[in-house]
């Protein structure tokens, strides 16, 4: 493969795959301790005489006493089977698992006290999410869908979460998908039907529809979707982390932030909306390049190894780089990554200090989120009196040098590519 393709399919693979968002330096809390970094989380070793590379995730563990002990399991977003079965069964021995996922617009506890304006804003925020979610599968089929739910069914994860949610409006009520044809067109709506649920209506019983809102802008349309990174995980025999980790449990909880604070946060550093549902769905002009690409990886086992090797070094890099990438790229990156990384995590430290003030009988607590959360998580933990206990590192992904004549020589060429492309 050319340097020039290398280069860009290394860069596709940070930006949909890794776990590892770089901080910015002036976005990190101060800290008591010296702060870990991204390969006390992640990182590759060679067995069977460099036959084989694995890369490693750790959980680390804290403990404080009188406190439960907390368990930082960081993750990577595809892997081998048995890697997420391997996490699935260490997170449900956990008293409780607090795992990340942007939640829908206001959660309901929000709205329990918001005035009738307040849930009209929310309502008008689903509704958008709902009108993204119908386009693409709309672009994706060649048709609309026959109900909501079928918009989004074959998503995992935060957008499947999400969009469940944004079927019922802010009061508490679903809101209908109305299908139509105007001039020979198909149309939709989507409708809810205000405070009083009843047809018509003034003030907070007004109708709030779809159509009365501005048309999707071209962020919003944009975007390949999490099927990128599904099929992404096919081609290298490998499974998507939200569709092979069951989070309904009863001892999981999710703990992020809401998708209505992201866009009020991402709008306050005068960022595009559309970089948070790139964010949400793995959407980008990357994505399509790996979607172009998967064609090529499905056919040639020796792309698909060239590719399993880079994504392994990549991520187990991505920390260096996505410092340099922000370096370069300035303030509105340095901004993004403070939302995306420091101002959720303060989320999870909120129900973590409260699970610790309100839940005595708690024995272990996961945070359970991609390894990039975890340094300042880590950070924050010292600050709060706990002390680091131990590691246990968890294969994530195999790469076998023997499939492919020559495997060895290539992981050597391949790894020798990623390290040039490496700030100095």
């Amino acid at each position: 493969m050319h340097t020039r393709h290398a280069r860009a399919a290394l860069v596709a693979l940070l930006a949909l795959l890794s776990p590892l968002p770089a901080l910015a330096q002036d976005a990190a809390p101060p800290a008591k301790a010296k702060a870990p970094t991204g390969s006390d989380y992640i990182r590759v070793r060679d067995v069977d005489d460099g036959s084989k590379a694995l890369l490693q995730v750790s959980i680390r563990s804290f403990t404080k006493e009188g406190a439960p002990t907390v368990h930082l399991v960081g993750v990577v977003h595809v892997g081998d089977k048995a890697y997420y079965a391997n996490l699935q069964h260490f997170l449900d021995e956990q008293d409780l698992v607090l795992f990340e996922g942007v939640k829908p617009g206001a959660a309901v506890s929000d709205l329990a006290n918001a005035d009738d304006a307040a849930k009209v804003k929310v309502t008008k925020s689903r509704q958008r999410l709902l009108a993204i979610l119908v386009y693409r599968y709309l672009d994706k089929n060649k048709k609309l869908p026959d109900t909501l739910d079928e918009s989004f069914s074959g998503l995992h994860g935060a957008m499947a979460r999400l969009g469940k949610a944004a079927t019922v409006d802010a009061w508490g009520h679903p809101q209908a998908f109305e299908r139509k044809k105007v001039d020979g067109l198909e149309k939709y709506d989507i409708i809810s039907l205000g405070a009083d649920n009843a047809p018509d209506g003034e003030g907070a019983n007004a109708d709030v529809r779809l159509s009365s809102q501005k048309p999707l802008t071209k962020d919003e349309k944009s975007g390949g979707g999490e099927g990128i990174q599904v099929q992404l995980a096919n081609a290298l025999g490998l499974e998507f982390q939200l569709a092979a980790i069951d989070y309904n449990r009863a001892k999981w909880r999710n703990s992020d932030m809401t998708i209505d604070e992201l866009e009020d946060k991402m709008k306050e550093a005068g960022l595009s909306g559309g970089a948070l549902f790139s964010m949400l769905d793995g959407s980008s002009m990357m994505s399509k390049f790996v979607g172009f690409a998967l064609g090529m990886i499905a056919k040639s086992p020796e792309m698909s190894f060239y590719f399993k090797v880079m994504m392994v070094e990549t991520i187990a890099h991505a920390d260096e780089m996505m410092d340099s990438q922000s370096k370069a790229m300035g303030q509105g990156m340095a901004e993004f990554m403070k939302i995306l990384v420091i101002d959720r995590n303060a989320v999870v430290f909120s129900d973590l200090e409260a699970a610790l003030r309100d839940e005595p009988t708690l024995k272990s607590i996961a945070l359970f989120y991609g390894a990039g959360h975890l340094p300042d998580m880590e950070a924050r933990l010292g600050d709060m009196g706990f002390s680091y206990a131990g590691s246990i590192w968890k294969d994530a992904v195999e790469v076998d040098a023997s499939a492919i004549p020559g495997g060895k020589a290539l992981m050597k060429n391949i790894r020798a590519q990623v390290n040039s492309m490496l700030p100095k």
